[in-house]
């Protein structure tokens, strides 16, 4: 399903109206059959206050009162702006409420009597701004969003919570606090941000008529990835198949005094069914792994005083060799020595190369030779280290990681994995997936090895963006499995989660 701001949903309608031939009266329509529908199905025979404003959110309103009034339901619809701001479809709604019979009242008429109103209601539905917000509220609505959001009364809103940017925009004002949303065909951008998901509530899309067809034109090209993306675009490998086909995978990582980070990135790597591994990393964290990960192979590499890595350039030519995918930077520390493995491996390995943790630290100074790279280049950074990368404050990473993440991935040409509740995976040409799994129980140190390790196997077997959406929705995916199962997100640990890969993975070998 395709994610939009409000500026390209308008242009998805009206390519729907204009060139399909469908009419904006007729979407309206559809949009107010489907939220009646929901609102019986979900409240049934309760008391509903619609409160309208102008424009399409308000046709919405006028179109979802009289299909529930036609079905006995006692509703109160009031407008707020005069009756004459409405135009174009929602003035057609308008007059085809109130020819069959309805009758509205205005705002200014009822607010006076709110107290004694609220008595006599139980469901106050938001068809008042829509996605059609730009700046800040105009008056009378941001006293009316304080009532509203004080009334204790359950609210719904149609399309997105009026107040709410459908976009990256910040809030500038008070806006709707919905119980439930009703997304109209789309998700909505802004559901996917920490400062405004919130204000959604539970969110539901539902279908109006728009042919998807229309979807086409859009520049930006964002999709939401869960368990149906997965299981259709995943490549089941042949019955005869064997080791060497599901990839010779290699792993740089750990320290003397970091051997953690190595377990769970190789272990995690092993479980989701990479064919030959091979972990370059220290004697002393050989010594600490080695009985744990039993599938694994081991390169001692060289290291400094502080038993850091630091291998030459000729152990690591004989680590690339018959290497599908690299993969640097759990717990290799922080110094000068990781810039010249890292520079070294984006110059000479010829193949998919991930780069994750401490690894990240020095991307930014190897950008000129990562533009050159042929083969792809993945990096897998939280908030934090995108931070870090483009010199974003961490709040600004959050509020517009949707813009930052695509411009990134576009001007270097690589793959981000931008980490955090609703992982984006951005592309090199743009495109990007948010990702609908996983809880809280994930915000653990060691999970981010635990994913880098599952697209270190992933990224061998499947085609690069596959790989990425994929491994980053079943590793959520293994965390939802536990909460169903009634655990406490607290107790949820990056082992935790490697052992319930193989259950996670039932999602695409169902397939098989």
């Amino acid at each position: 399903m395709r994610i939009v701001t409000g500026e390209e949903m308008a242009s998805v309608e009206a390519i729907t109206m204009n060139k399909i031939g469908l009419p904006g009266v007729v979407l309206m329509e559809n949009a107010g059959r489907e939220i009646a529908r929901k609102l019986i199905e979900q409240y049934g025979d309760k008391r509903y206050l619609i409160v309208i404003g102008a424009g399409n959110n308000g046709g919405d309103g006028f179109a979802v009162a009289r299909m529930l009034m036609e079905q006995g339901i006692t509703v109160m619809t009031c407008i707020i702006p005069d009756e004459s701001r409405f135009v174009g479809d929602a003035k057609q709604h308008k007059r085809i409420y109130e020819q069959s019979g309805y009758r509205w009242k205005y705002w200014h008429d009822i607010e006076h009597e709110w107290l004694e109103m609220l008595c006599d209601l139980d469901v106050i539905v938001d068809a008042m701004i829509g996605t059609g917000i730009k700046g800040a509220l105009k008056d009378p609505y941001p006293a009316i969003i304080k009532k509203l959001n004080r009334s204790q009364k359950e609210i719904v809103s149609i399309d997105l919570p009026s107040g709410v940017p459908a976009d990256e925009t910040a809030i500038a004002h008070e806006a709707v606090y919905a119980a439930k949303t009703y997304s109209l065909q789309l998700m909505k951008l802004s559901y996917f941000l920490e400062a405004t998901k919130p204000f959604y509530g539970e969110m539901e899309v539902l279908p109006i008529g728009v042919p998807p067809a229309t979807f086409k034109h859009l520049e930006k090209q964002r999709c939401v990835w869960g368990e149906e993306e997965v299981f259709h675009s995943w490549f089941t490998s042949s019955s005869f198949a064997h080791k060497g086909n599901n990839g010779r995978v290699g792993i740089i990582a750990g320290n003397d005094n970091m051997p953690g980070a190595a377990s769970l990135v190789t272990t995690a790597a092993v479980q989701s069914g990479a064919g030959l591994l091979t972990v370059g990393t220290t004697r002393p964290v050989i010594q600490a792994i080695a009985t744990h990960v039993k599938e694994a192979m081991f390169t001692t590499l060289s290291a400094n005083q502080e038993g850091l890595l630091a291998p030459t350039e000729k152990e690591l030519f004989a680590f690339y060799e018959n290497k599908t995918v690299v993969t640097i930077g759990p717990g290799v520390g922080r110094g000068e020595h990781v810039k010249d493995m890292v520079l070294h491996a984006i110059t000479h390995f010829n193949g998919p190369l991930i780069l994750d943790a401490d690894a990240l630290r020095v991307v930014a100074d190897c950008l000129d030779s990562i533009r050159k790279r042929k083969e792809p280049l993945i990096i897998t950074p939280h908030p934090g280290e995108m931070g870090m990368l483009t010199g974003y404050e961490v709040e600004q990473i959050k509020q517009r990681r949707f813009e930052i993440a695509e411009a990134f991935a576009r001007e270097n040409g690589i793959y981000v994995v931008l980490k955090g509740p609703h992982t984006i995976v951005a592309m090199p040409d743009g495109f990007l997936t948010v990702n609908m799994s996983g809880n809280e129980g994930l915000a653990k140190g060691g999970s981010g090895d635990v994913l880098t390790g599952m697209i270190t196997a992933l990224v061998t077997r499947q085609k690069t963006q596959v790989a990425l959406s994929t491994s980053v929705y079943l590793h959520g995916y293994a965390a939802d499995l536990y909460k169903k199962e009634g655990w406490s997100t607290e107790s949820i640990t990056p082992s935790h989660l490697i052992a319930k890969l193989p259950d996670a993975f039932k999602v695409v070998t169902s397939k098989s």
